[in-house]
């Protein structure tokens, strides 16, 4: 059975990519499990909400949607994660097996 590593201090996410202003980013952050055969990598990618002034608070406040101008960063910082996931490999894995998971590696969508 895996367990969490004890090592749950903060950490920065692996890569941040963050390509507009108003504070859409998507992080991917590199996880580490405690398995019976030893430790086993995966990532998992996170949204940051849009940033957004509240001159009424005069304070910067997240929210949890979107607006039709938003979508063009959101796809462009999907895409540069799914390249990114897709292209480097996780420790203690070798190189062409990320290679072969990729879309279209192998023809198979890999979930």
């Amino acid at each position: 059975m895996a367990k969490k590593s004890s090592a749950s201090q903060k950490k920065p996410p692996e890569k941040k990519i963050s390509p507009v202003h108003s504070g859409i980013s998507v992080a991917i952050w590199l996880n580490q499990v405690e398995g019976d055969d030893g430790p086993r990598y995966f990532r998992s990618i996170t949204l940051a909400p849009r940033r957004y002034y509240d001159r009424t608070a005069s304070e910067w406040k997240d929210s949890s949607s979107y607006g039709p101008a938003d979508l063009p960063a959101l796809v462009f910082a999907l895409q540069k994660a799914i390249d990114y996931c897709y292209s480097t490999a996780l420790p203690g894995q070798k190189p062409e097996d990320t290679q072969s998971s990729a879309p279209g590696g192998n023809g198979e969508v890999p979930f």
